[in-house]
């Protein structure tokens, strides 16, 4: 487990908090990092502590932080056992329709596909204060018309991860997979319904809490590679590095900087070697048990070595932002509310500029159904000389409900719409997804 879920635990709460919004880690595809997962445990902890009026919070790192996981474990709800391994296993079957499944202009398709994935959480208590965990979802992509996205995946989100303790201090190992053709978050696509890549990030970061003080550092080599030889020029890697140090104001309240770095190498050379570097501020406060704001700013430099197609400038700086809002307005409405600026590697690109803007909600307004919408915007636009600028927009409704004890059901709708610089590269999209979950 990683340090955001013993602060979960320690609140008594058992289940992932992956969906809590997250301080952007600056690196060339801006993984979660350590560092990050850790400032938001210790937001939450102090949150903790405050509505209990206790005078001192419990360690994220030593022996109370591996008592407090292993207590977690012991509560999970695990469905096989085998030895000294405990897992949680979940299948599924996503349905999706859709009427425009290459994000088309001018050649809209319609198309149906099947998704069957299992999905498993396995941990190990190596001792006494050291786990092993593996999670894992592994499926098969079924297309009706567009035969050639079928195929295998890994979703994102698996990855081994091993804690250590030692003192005051924790240190994580990871590696993080996923071999995916999803391509919905770079709004720059357009015309392809899917990038097949292999995407792994293996890595090191530490955790060190001083109390009044947690100090944070990482490293992570990540590597990005397209199957088809169609984009074998898209193939990197990348070596990323972060540190964050966050002071403790008061219970409820943390401010620090951040400082994250990295080099990029391309296999081909159509786009530009680059090396990066952030530096910035961030803090986090909780102002009442229904109500947590995060911000972080800070200005980023990106330096490009020349390249076969020459579209970059050798240098580029811009400033980054972030802030994230969680409220609880009632017992049965909560919603969040992210939005920033921020610039990122794009499939088809050195980088990208991205101003964006999300709410999402939550609605308990019906017994045993819970209704969910969502809205986005985002400004983006390629760095390189003569790129595409332009925005997306996007709309969403759903609905959840158990079926039976264990199968839970949901039904969701999804609405798109590109407007580009670039006339041929505008599309609108309609999508129904009908996605079946059962905890064994």
């Amino acid at each position: 487990m990683r340090a955001v879920e013993l602060a979960t635990a320690t609140r008594r709460r058992v289940g992932r908090t992956d969906a809590l919004p997250v301080l952007p880690a600056f690196n060339i595809r801006f993984p979660n990092s350590s560092a990050t997962r850790a400032i938001c445990a210790t937001t939450i902890l102090f949150a903790a502590c405050a509505c209990a009026q206790e005078a001192f919070r419990a360690s994220l790192a030593g022996q109370d932080a591996a008592e407090v996981k292993q207590r977690a474990l012991a509560n999970q709800r695990f469905n096989v056992r085998l030895g000294p391994l405990s897992m949680r296993v979940q299948a599924g079957l996503t349905t999706e329709v859709t009427d425009n499944v290459r994000y088309s202009a001018s050649d809209e398709q319609a198309d149906v596909s099947f998704r069957p994935q299992v999905n498993t959480v396995t941990f190990w208590p190596v001792t006494q204060k050291n786990t092993l965990s593996l999670s894992l979802g592994v499926g098969y992509a079924k297309y009706i018309n567009a035969t050639e996205y079928d195929g295998l995946f890994v979703a994102p989100g698996s990855d081994v991860s091993f804690d250590v303790y030692v003192q005051d201090m924790v240190f994580n190992f990871h590696d993080r997979f996923s071999f995916s053709q999803d391509v919905t978050g770079d709004p720059t696509v357009s015309g392809i319904g899917g990038l097949d890549r292999f995407e792994n990030t293996v890595g090191a970061g530490l955790t060190w809490d001083l109390n009044k003080l947690m100090v944070n550092a990482g490293y992570d080599y990540a590597i990005f590679l397209p199957t088809e030889d169609l984009y074998s020029n898209q193939r990197r890697g990348s070596h990323l590095f972060n540190a964050s140090a966050a002071l403790v104001i008061d219970p409820t309240t943390l401010a620090g900087l951040q400082m994250s770095g990295g080099l990029t190498d391309y296999d081909e050379d159509l786009y530009s070697d680059n090396q990066h570097v952030a530096l910035g501020a961030f803090a986090s406060a909780q102002f009442s048990e229904y109500t947590r704001l995060r911000a972080a700013a800070g200005y980023v430099f990106y330096f490009f070595d020349p390249s076969l197609s020459a579209t970059n400038s050798e240098k580029l700086d811009a400033f980054y932002l972030d802030l994230s809002l969680n409220q609880r307005l009632t017992r049965a409405i909560t919603h969040s509310v992210s939005l920033g600026r921020q610039l990122q590697a794009g499939y088809f690109s050195d980088s990208l500029e991205l101003i964006y803007f999300r709410h999402a909600a939550n609605w308990n307004l019906f017994r045993k159904t819970s209704v969910t919408t969502y809205l986005s915007y985002e400004y983006f636009r390629e760095t390189r000389q003569q790129g595409e600028k332009g925005s997306r927009y996007g709309a969403g409704l759903g609905f959840v409900r158990p079926l039976t004890r264990k199968l839970t059901g949901s039904l969701r709708y999804a609405f798109y719409l590109k407007d580009s610089d670039v006339q041929t590269r505008d599309y609108t999209q309609n999508r129904l997804v009908l996605d079946l979950a059962y905890q064994f």
